[in-house]
């Protein structure tokens, strides 16, 4: 079984923070909060529930909810036929941590849209690319390996390692700086969003 772990990020767009994520493991269970504001008054919430199998070598439920609007999806992956192979949206960050802290350049997947799991599952890669130099917070740089997550032929995120650790993200317009402590991913946010992130919509296990 896979050591739990816990990661606050801070979320930013176009250079302003906006918001924060935690993802949270505890070896069966990864859970995946995201709340930012777009700067037009307009906050949104969404938790992502992953659950592994049994034996840890793929997944068997998900369930997702997003507010405002009420959209709220949930699949059992064998009751929806669903293969070994596929992996929910936020389930890949299993698998980008496992492929940033190995000597492999690449795992494959089908992606399956969490918050639309009866859409067809996407072809789907994870791909180690060279060393780069990047900006993280409080103006550090560091020369870290980037990882392209790529989609149906389209790259949908990318991911930068430093030390085996995922130190930045970006996907949807958004990026993502991996932060050391909770109170540092959420200085200066809505006290409300803290609350979100830490607990969630309190909705209880299935």
């Amino acid at each position: 079984m896979e050591s739990a772990w816990e990661l606050w990020e801070s979320f930013w767009v176009a250079g302003v923070r906006r918001g924060a994520a935690v993802r949270r493991f505890d070896g069966e269970l990864l859970s995946t909060r995201i709340a930012f504001d777009d700067g037009v008054g307009a906050p949104l919430a969404s938790e992502s529930e992953v659950w592994l199998s049994d034996n840890r070598e793929t997944w068997s439920r998900l369930r997702y909810r997003q507010e405002p609007g009420g959209l709220r999806a949930s699949a059992d992956r064998a009751g929806a036929g669903l293969g070994v192979d596929t992996l929910p949206t936020s389930g890949e960050f299993l698998l980008l941590s496992r492929l940033a802290g190995s000597g492999e350049r690449s795992a494959s997947y089908r992606r399956v849209d969490e918050a639309r799991p009866e859409f067809p599952a996407a072809p789907a890669e994870i791909r180690r690319r060279p060393a780069e130099g990047i900006d993280l917070l409080a103006g550090r740089s560091v020369l870290a390996e980037r990882f392209d997550v790529v989609a149906g032929g389209l790259r949908v995120a990318m991911h930068w390692a430093f030390d085996g650790a995922i130190v930045r993200s970006a996907w949807g317009g958004a990026l993502l700086f991996a932060c050391r402590s909770e109170a540092d991913a959420l200085y200066g946010l809505n006290p409300r969003m803290g609350d979100f992130l830490r607990h969630g919509f309190g909705e209880p296990r299935p």
